[in-house]
């Protein structure tokens, strides 16, 4: 029986970060939980390239901005020094853009693991 083919959606047109990673994994693309491990940084397809890291910022740019504005508060700093833990010397927009959706997905990504990891206790 030959099985028809599904339809791939670009999991990170989800509405939010966490589904979005919901989706990566439901896709069979990769592990939340090698994002949480391991970051961005090794490739995680559908946003490697600037191109996808810059449309993933602009699909998801309030809740990365709050995200970073959360725990900037929770580290007592101003959201602009809490962008220099996050992105050390960016040459240029689109590489602080790529820093930052890299950040969100890997804390995303940890936040997810441990709320899984408290669930199972």
């Amino acid at each position: 029986m030959i099985k028809e083919p599904q339809e791939v959606k670009s999991w990170w047109l989800m509405p939010s970060l966490k589904k979005c990673l919901q989706e990566y994994e439901a896709q069979d693309i990769g592990l939340v939980s090698d994002i949480a491990k391991h970051g961005c940084s090794g490739g995680v397809a559908g946003v490697t390239y600037y191109s996808e890291t810059e449309a993933f910022h602009a699909q998801h740019s309030g809740e990365i901005w709050q995200l970073l504005q959360d725990h900037a508060d929770d580290a007592g700093l101003q959201k602009g020094n809490m962008l220099c833990h996050i992105s050390k010397d960016p040459g240029s927009l689109t590489q602080l853009v790529n820093d930052l959706v890299w950040w969100a997905l890997e804390v995303t990504a940890q936040h997810m693991v441990q709320e899984k990891g408290s669930s199972c206790r």
